[in-house]
């Protein structure tokens, strides 16, 4: 429909020949369809292009970058180069299911939430084989006020909000917001939502609407006890913050929370791995 504001989907992508013919296929199905898909190609090495050309839809906006940029410069390419209402980041390997934009869209374009600046929902994390790993949901639904969100995060020692896939934010927030930092690439989604949320409030639609694919050679996995320090790295940042009101208290909390999820993340991390690698 002609009322349908635009919304784009933007997709940075390295070496992603393995799984990005299922993630923009997830875009393409979706019930939504006033929708632009920007790719930006870091030099990838693998059958990346081939893939992304042998689809034939005027949807999608195809970039090849002529060096390689890194994460944070070709993240923030794909925002500079979209054109929509709302925006997305999605990584290559992530899958969105078919209501998911349709759903998101309808909240930031009810006139009783203008106040909201980032939907979210509940997922499913996957593996490489698509398999169903456990299913995650925010605590919480409804609308949230925003720092209040990112207080949520903390407290419990992970990125409850999101990775990138899940958020679909206002494009005109970014001018305030800023784009992305790479400063702590683990942290950088959260990092992104805690920005945007000082400017209004989240939304959760409670329902599973997208899937986040991990394997053993994601960032998250290879990581391992790093991501602890890195977590609370983020949380200092936060308590430096005086926007997010974090106490003493809570700064504990947080780095406690971020120790037990390191330790329980690397237990299913090796159970699970080890036991793909046996099958």
């Amino acid at each position: 429909m002609d009322t349908q504001p635009l919304v784009s989907i933007c997709v940075p992508a390295y070496n992603s020949a393995e799984f990005i013919l299922k993630t923009i296929q997830s875009i393409l199905n979706q019930t939504y369809t006033n929708l632009e898909v920007v790719i930006t190609d870091d030099c990838s090495k693998d059958s990346t292009s081939q893939i992304i050309n042998s689809f034939e839809d005027d949807r999608i906006k195809y970039f090849q970058n002529t060096e390689n940029l890194g994460v944070e410069k070709n993240w923030n390419k794909t925002l500079r180069l979209s054109q929509g209402k709302y925006c997305k980041v999605m990584g290559a390997d992530d899958i969105m299911y078919p209501t998911f934009i349709e759903e998101q869209v309808k909240i930031l374009e009810d006139a009783q939430y203008a106040n909201v600046v980032l939907v979210t929902s509940h997922k499913h994390v996957i593996d490489q084989n698509d398999t169903l790993i456990i299913t995650r949901k925010f605590p919480g639904k409804g609308r949230i006020e925003g720092i209040k969100a990112v207080k949520m995060s903390l407290v419990r020692g992970a990125n409850v909000i999101g990775e990138p896939v899940a958020g679909l934010f206002r494009k005109d927030v970014l001018e305030k917001s800023g784009l992305y930092s790479g400063e702590n690439l683990y942290m950088i989604d959260l990092d992104q939502w805690s920005r945007i949320l000082k400017f209004g409030d989240l939304y959760v639609i409670d329902s599973v609407l997208y899937a986040f694919r991990i394997s053993s050679t994601s960032i998250s996995s290879s990581l391992g006890f790093a991501q602890v320090g890195l977590f609370n790295a983020f949380v200092d940042k936060l308590y430096s913050d005086k926007t997010f009101r974090i106490n003493r208290f809570e700064m504990i909390i947080a780095k406690s929370m971020a120790l037990a999820m390191g330790f329980a993340r690397n237990i299913v991390y090796l159970i699970y791995f080890r036991k793909s690698r046996v099958a």
